[in-house]
């Protein structure tokens, strides 16, 4: 019997020494989009759902490097780059460095991304964690939602939401945010499109033409080359905008994701009609 009680106390020490601790609590980015991952793998649309609902990855440039009459690539975590339209972004410019941003002591939050992290990477991360976020919100809300993946024929029903991370420039001018690129501002501005699939498919925006009247840089100055191209939003759904960190926490972007689905709810309980066929 002493030796049984001495094999159990040995066992116990074992499981109590600090090598067989739990690690400290405290959800990591990739511990945080599992935990997303495994909600939305099995949604379950709850009896009184108010429809299907479609979240694209929403549309982060990112400076180009490697080539420099480019302004910049949309990021989106499956699928690949495609060019913007030329620019007269110099090649010293262009080089991928990280974006500064706010403060980082100003907020409290876990961080979406590390500090190492190339704005290639950051902004797969930003796009990834925000669309899951969005489709774990539709579903507390009581919506069915699913993830639309890029180059996927949009179904024929049913409501996407898309979105593109822009910023304004010191004319106050809408330009696609280029992430990497230095640009001042603070914060993104992220505008955000409710589509009908049952209609036609309207752009969310429109690329201006830099020749066009206000478009150019005040007199005496050269083209600020920290920003993507002027855009126009369409006018064909509804747009609804809001402000994120350039160095935004799981919590904002979680709070925005949020914000936009109650957007969505307003609308509907303002104008049942508004999505319908």
């Amino acid at each position: 019997m002493k030796t049984r009680h001495l094999v159990l106390l040995v066992l116990l020490s074992l499981n109590c020494s600090p090598a067989s601790k739990a690690r400290p609590s405290g959800h990591s980015y990739s511990a945080l989009l599992s935990t997303l991952r495994q909600a939305q793998a099995t949604p379950a649309p709850p009896a009184n759902s108010k429809g299907v609902v479609y979240v694209s990855d929403f549309e982060l440039h990112v400076m180009n490097a490697s080539d420099s009459t480019s302004a910049g690539v949309p990021v989106s975590s499956e699928a690949g780059s495609t060019n913007l339209p030329a620019s007269n972004v110099s090649r010293s410019q262009s080089r991928t460095t990280p974006q500064s941003g706010a403060a980082t002591g100003s907020k409290a939050g876990r961080s979406i991304w590390q500090e190492t992290d190339l704005p290639q990477t950051r902004a797969s991360k930003l796009v990834d964690f925000l669309s899951l976020s969005l489709l774990r919100a539709l579903e507390r809300a009581g919506y069915t939602a699913r993830r639309s993946k890029p180059g996927e024929t949009p179904p024929a029903r049913g409501v996407l939401f898309r979105g593109v991370f822009a910023e304004t420039d010191e004319q106050n001018h809408i330009r696609l945010a280029l992430l990497g690129s230095g640009a001042p501002a603070s914060q993104f501005q992220l505008y955000v499109g409710v589509q009908n699939l049952a209609r036609a498919d309207q752009p969310l925006y429109e690329i201006a033409n830099p020749d066009s009247p206000g478009l150019q840089p005040p007199e005496g100055k050269a083209p600020d080359n920290r920003y993507g191209p002027v855009i126009t939003l369409t006018s064909y759904a509804p747009v609804a905008r809001f402000a994120l960190d350039k160095e935004p926490t799981e919590e904002q972007v979680q709070k925005i994701a949020s914000d936009i689905v109650a957007s969505l709810t307003a609308l509907l309980r303002a104008n049942p009609a508004a999505l319908a066929e």
